[in-house]
């Protein structure tokens, strides 16, 4: 079995020039949806029925090295919390799209080379 996100979004071209600065790949489905691919993960951008109210989502990603993650998204112009190392064995920071939706990344804590 495999679960995918749905993420609600008040302009899917829009979330899709934000999730490509953030390193997804995108496909469109039509003018009120679309998908954002990265490795094993997509999560579907569906433009929200305005009679509704708006929920955001949230994810986590577990990625090879966040500092990595975290550099890139700033240098694409974007705003990232963290990374900081936790005592449970992550470093964990996070970034929030323009919708309101949570993106939370880890890798594992890497000793200290000193």
């Amino acid at each position: 079995m495999a679960v995918e996100p749905i993420f609600t979004v008040t302009d899917a071209p829009r979330s899709r020039a934000h999730y490509q600065k953030l390193g997804f790949t995108t496909t469109e489905h039509d003018d009120t949806n679309a998908f954002a691919h990265r490795d094993n993960l997509t999560v579907h951008l569906a433009r929200t029925d305005t009679k509704r109210p708006r929920r955001a989502g949230a994810i986590y990603m577990h990625v090879e090295n966040a500092d990595h993650v975290a550099e890139a998204w700033r240098r694409a112009g974007l705003d990232v919390a963290g990374p900081e190392g936790f005592d449970y064995g992550k470093r964990e920071g996070s970034h929030t799209d323009p919708d309101g939706n949570l993106i939370r990344f880890g890798s594992p804590l890497r000793p200290d080379p000193a």
